[in-house]
């Protein structure tokens, strides 16, 4: 990449505000409207991010034996692809990262389960509550704490207005919405480190501090997502680039970060990637077997533009981004948008090379959400000029209100319809990704609004209690 002298790219000056005081009513409205939907999404991959601060708090151990049946046939241990069984124990196949972070949040909810003295019944039901409960709030806090890290960056270089605007087109019109405030998935965390990351490259300090918390929201990110070392990489050649001492800057918090992930994995999976199974290569036994693969082609044009899946579909907008992104390559905006550019670059051609890159049972591009905050940063490089042009700005309207109205579908009616599973799973059968007369947004929609659903154990529970309530009126009946 040339050395051409950056570009400051900023929109037009602005008025001081108390920003700590918008900040958080920026984060509080968002949760809110993440919670509006009252239910949570049941997905295999979130479970151990969900199961794990309790197993830390009460078990005191990484293990998730308590949750898990100690004796499994080969052919389920192998559907159970989010746990591995090692030496006679249950480990997450993810990073723990998320898990360990959240940890503070989960103390009173693990002294509740911890103190059940009831019923078993009743601990039936009380667990999978505060079980669900938590992982719908740490997931909408996550995200709402990524749009408020994101707010903070931009208004570093734009207006109240036009930051609050791009901030709110990230957090309500793509799938922050609808995927990461929704359940404990990884994309949600690795969201927040970008936006940390966008602040911490435009915070005020020296150029070492800014290194610094850059290279830690960079090492976060990679521990939750080694694919993410795409973007990694390319930012240590930024800050090589630019001085010594930047570089060592950004490894210290790289380096303690790296060797507790990797002490880890040796430690428990007798492997330095852990047990989750490697991006650069095909998925391997950590996956059910049959599942279906398709070629880098392919992925790299679902990635974008299948009917279920694609970006462009689910968040029209992200074509302004594409667009803004050009131009910050052109000027070299920052001095490292270039960088940043060819990581996330990186990331595409991986996912698409992975084999599935669909993202198995879930609402759009999932795959494609950790990106979002760059793309919500490319917005800067067009805002004044789609602004300025009525055709632009109507064309950005009708991209937004489509956005919006993709997220009202995966928000308050997905899963309904059945699309990911029915007539056949889309993991066996990947050609129904591009099937434009039965996409999973037009079956959902039609399928009607999904109601907020009790957790299968309260269902049990009152059905057993009305069971027992039924016999002892009986029993009464036949004494008197």
């Amino acid at each position: 990449m040339p050395a051409d002298p950056p570009h400051e790219l900023s929109l037009p000056p602005h008025k001081p505000e108390r920003r700590p005081v918008s900040l958080f009513f920026l984060i509080v409205a968002l949760m809110l409207i993440y919670n509006s939907n009252f239910r949570t999404v049941r997905i295999n991959d979130s479970l151990p991010a969900q199961l794990l601060p309790f197993s830390l708090l009460l078990d005191h151990t990484v293990y998730l034996d308590r949750w898990f049946p100690h004796e499994v046939s080969a052919a389920r241990s192998r559907r159970m692809y989010y746990v591995r069984h090692i030496h006679g124990h249950w480990l997450s196949s993810y990073p723990i990262i998320l898990p360990v972070l959240l940890l503070p949040l989960y103390v009173l909810p693990a002294a509740i389960v911890h103190s059940q003295h009831t019923s078993p019944l009743e601990a039936a039901l009380l667990t999978p509550l505060v079980v669900e409960t938590m992982a719908k709030f740490c997931a909408s806090l996550i995200a709402a704490l990524s749009a408020g890290v994101l707010y903070l960056a931009l208004r570093k270089k734009a207006g109240a207005n036009a930051a609050l605007i791009i901030t709110l087109i990230y957090s309500l019109a793509s799938n922050t919405f609808s995927t990461s405030s929704q359940a404990l998935w990884r994309q949600g965390f690795t969201e927040l480190c970008f936006a940390f990351l966008l602040w911490a490259l435009w915070r005020e300090g020296s150029a070492e501090q800014r290194a610094f918390w850059a290279g830690l929201a960079l090492a976060a990110a990679t521990a939750n997502k080694l694919a993410d070392v795409a973007i990694l990489l390319p930012f240590l050649v930024y800050f090589a680039r630019r001085s010594r001492r930047e570089l060592l800057a950004s490894l210290a918090p790289m380096s303690v970060l790296g060797l507790l992930v990797l002490a880890y994995n040796l430690h428990y999976f007798h492997s330095l990637l852990g047990g989750y199974p490697n991006p650069f290569l095909p998925p391997m036994r950590t996956f059910p077997t049959g599942v279906g693969r398709t070629s880098f082609s392919v992925g790299l044009a679902g990635l974008m533009a299948s009917p279920s899946r694609g970006l462009l579909i689910y968040a029209p907008w992200t074509v302004f981004a594409l667009w803004g992104a050009v131009r910050m390559w052109k000027q070299n905006a920052y001095g490292w948008a270039r960088y940043l550019i060819v990581g996330m670059t990186a990331v595409y051609v991986l996912q698409a090379k992975f084999g599935q890159w669909w993202g198995g049972w879930c609402f759009g591009p999932r795959y494609m959400t950790d990106l979002l905050p760059f793309f919500a940063l490319f917005l800067l490089a067009v805002w004044e000029g789609v602004r300025r042009s009525k055709a632009l700005t109507a064309a950005m309207v009708a991209a937004l209100g489509a956005s919006l109205w993709v997220q009202v579908v995966g928000v308050y009616y997905y899963p309904r319809g059945q699309w990911d599973s029915k007539p056949v799973s889309v993991q066996w059968a990947t050609k129904r990704l591009w099937n434009w007369r039965d996409t999973q947004l037009s079956r959902t929609w039609a399928a009607g609004p999904s109601l907020p659903e009790l957790p299968d154990e309260w269902i049990n529970y009152f059905k057993t209690r009305e069971r027992l309530n039924h016999s002892q009126a009986r029993s009464q009946s036949l004494r008197e």
